[in-house]
C-alpha cells in the first residue's frame, strides 16, 4: 500500500511539473512569437500588403521559423488565440473573415512544423 501511495505521489509531482513547463513554454511563445507575429503582420497590413504577403513578412520577422514547440495541438491553438486577439485589436479593420481563416491555416501549418522541427532539420 505504501508503495502505491509513494508511486502516485511521485507521478503527481512529475505530471504537475510537466504541466507547469508547458504553461511557461506557452507564455514564452506568446511573448516571443505570438506578439511579434501579430505586430509584424499588422505592420504589413497597414502598409497595404495582402494577407499572404503580410503572413510571409510576419513569418520572416519572427522566431516562428526557428522555434520548436511541444507536439501539442492545444498549445498551438492557445498560441493562435492569443495571436489573433492581438491582430484583431491592432489591425482588425484591415483583415476580412476569409483572410483571418487563411491566416489561421497558415499559422497552424507553421505551428505544426515548429512542433515537428526535428523532421524538417537536416541530419
Amino acid at each position: 500500500m505504501k508503495i502505491i501511495v509513494l508511486a502516485l505521489f511521485i507521478f503527481s509531482l512529475v505530471h504537475s511539473s510537466s504541466l507547469q513547463a508547458i504553461e511557461l513554454d506557452l507564455t514564452s511563445a506568446q511573448n516571443a512569437v505570438g506578439k511579434r507575429f501579430a505586430n509584424k503582420f499588422c505592420e504589413a497590413k497597414k502598409e497595404g500588403f495582402s494577407s499572404d504577403s503580410s503572413s510571409e513578412f510576419a513569418l520572416n520577422n519572427t522566431y516562428l521559423k526557428f522555434v520548436a514547440f511541444p507536439d501539442d495541438e492545444k498549445f498551438i491553438k492557445n498560441l493562435w488565440e492569443y495571436t489573433i486577439t492581438i491582430i484583431r485589436e491592432d489591425c482588425g479593420e484591415y483583415i476580412s473573415e476569409t483572410e483571418e481563416n487563411n491566416l489561421k491555416e497558415f499559422f497552424e501549418e507553421e505551428g505544426e512544423i515548429a512542433s515537428n522541427r526535428s523532421l524538417y532539420l537536416p541530419h
